[in-house]
């Protein structure tokens, strides 16, 4: 049986030339399928999925060169590879096959060997490089899933009393989230995002985690915990990049909230009773410059009050489109309609209530009760 992964689509509007092409292809091994015209062409390719077009330029209706474009611009069919067919020799419509996207260029009058030893040094190229997505697909995943692993859940950890929702855009997120336990009743809760979408950025999660543990202690305040961050991080993983954060500290026992934002959008403080506000505390970014100071400002909590952290991808890749200062009435409103919601809830709906619940970019979003 032929493997279906080794078809070829022979698109020309000479049937002469399709039969040639055919035969000499089909000795090889190849399954054929054929288009008679550009249209055709773009047809049969998303139906076919074949590892290889040999395309003609001059046909009626659309010439090979905007089905070339079509194909280049369909997320369907852009990654088969194309060789051009053609019996003009020139230098310019060599390189506008190229420019569009095409892998080589035949002249017609090119000889058997010529043809069969093109399509398969191509077609050797187009399985290696189909492989090697799959390879780096299977990489990504197992990197999601590990960066997943490290982000703790609220059943966890049910005394730290927050509930979350977490979604990556790309494979590796920018944007996480730490709970880490300081003493009895004393919890550091962290909100951040690193610059960038890469591979790299997952390798933030596990460092800060690693950090945190060594940080977020009673002999720590929180500037001081961002400080021992930023001077870490600045020197290694983050050196050609940078990290935001919003860090909170809440003592139950004490009724006492201390936070602190880094270049990080402030969280949203809704008292049991009385109005939602912001709790902004402005400070550098977190890894930009090995010296940048940090300070904190607190307030006092009582039982039922909540705090709402989130990721600027709540607002930026929302429906709005804002960044977070011009959305801050509309953030306002949402926490307010949903004072009354399960805490488990809240997430998600604050989510949706914003309209960023549509994958356009990374969104964090965690509520933590007093």
């Amino acid at each position: 049986m032929i493997d279906a992964s080794y078809t070829v689509l022979v698109v020309d509007d000479s049937g002469a030339n399709r039969a040639f092409l055919a035969s000499i292809l089909e000795e090889d091994g190849y399954r054929i399928v054929q288009a008679v015209d550009g249209e055709a062409c773009l047809t049969v390719a998303v139906a076919e999925r074949p590892v290889l077009i040999l395309l003609d330029v001059v046909m009626p209706g659309i010439d090979g060169f905007e089905t070339l474009r079509r194909l280049k611009a369909d997320a369907a069919t852009r990654r088969i590879a194309v060789i051009m067919l053609t019996s003009l020799g020139d230098q310019e419509s060599k390189l506008k096959a190229f420019d569009f996207g095409a892998v080589d260029y035949i002249v017609k009058s090119a000889n058997e060997a010529e043809v069969r030893a093109r399509v398969r040094v191509h077609v050797r190229l187009a399985m290696a490089n189909e492989e090697l997505m799959a390879a780096r697909a299977e990489s990504l995943q197992q990197i999601a899933a590990a960066q997943r692993s490290l982000l703790v859940k609220p059943s966890e950890m049910p005394d730290a009393g927050f509930s979350i929702y977490y979604r990556s855009l790309h494979e590796a997120g920018g944007d996480f989230y730490d709970v880490v336990p300081v003493s009895d009743g004393v919890y550091f809760y962290l909100m951040a995002d690193v610059a960038g979408h890469d591979v790299g950025t997952s390798y933030v999660t596990p460092a800060v985690k690693v950090l945190l543990k060594q940080c977020a202690t009673p002999a720590h305040s929180v500037e001081e915990s961002l400080a021992y961050l930023n001077g870490v991080l600045s020197k290694t993983i983050l050196e050609d990049n940078y990290l935001t954060a919003f860090a909170l500290r809440i003592n139950r026992r004490a009724g006492k909230a201390v936070f602190a934002a880094a270049g990080h959008p402030p969280a949203l403080y809704i008292p049991k009773d009385g109005p939602a506000s912001f709790a902004e505390c402005e400070n550098p970014f977190v890894g930009m410059l090995e010296e940048s100071t940090y300070r904190s400002a607190s307030m006092d909590v009582r039982a039922g009050d909540r705090f709402l952290l989130y990721t600027d991808g709540l607002v930026e890749g929302g429906s709005r489109k804002e960044n977070w200062i011009d959305a801050k009435d509309g953030l306002i409103a949402v926490a307010e309609r949903l004072r009354g919601m399960a805490l488990s809830e809240i997430p998600l709906a604050f989510v949706r209530g914003m309209g960023a619940d549509r994958p356009d970019d990374d969104v964090a979003v965690m509520v933590v009760e007093v």
